[in-house]
């Protein structure tokens, strides 16, 4: 199955750009209504067969707590020193040598 993706921005770039100023309020909620790509993904994989609602439920829940675990270890952790800023940044570190990173 293939499946088009095309994203859109509910809210604004900044904390100083609601995103309301060029968009109405209505239509932000009929994209999200009708065009988000995540719901219409779950209902396709439903719709398809590929999973049944329980079973992305859980893969909802199951990410959830995983994203609440990582919030948990973040804020117990403690603050490293400044020279440790950009340490370890990457998952994979690249073949090439990144200014200020290695």
């Amino acid at each position: 199955m293939m499946f088009e993706v095309a994203t859109y921005r509910y809210h604004g770039h900044s904390m100083s750009d609601p995103g309301t100023t060029y968009r109405t309020r209505e239509e932000i909620q009929e994209v999200r209504q009708t065009r988000d790509p995540i719901t219409n993904l779950r209902e396709r994989m439903i719709s398809v067969n590929l999973a049944t609602a329980e079973e992305i439920k859980q893969v909802d829940l199951d990410v959830r707590a995983e994203i609440d675990k990582a919030v948990e270890q973040a804020k117990s952790d403690p603050e490293l020193p400044v020279e440790e800023m950009y340490t370890n940044i990457f998952v994979n570190e690249p073949p090439f040598k990144v200014r200020g990173t290695n």
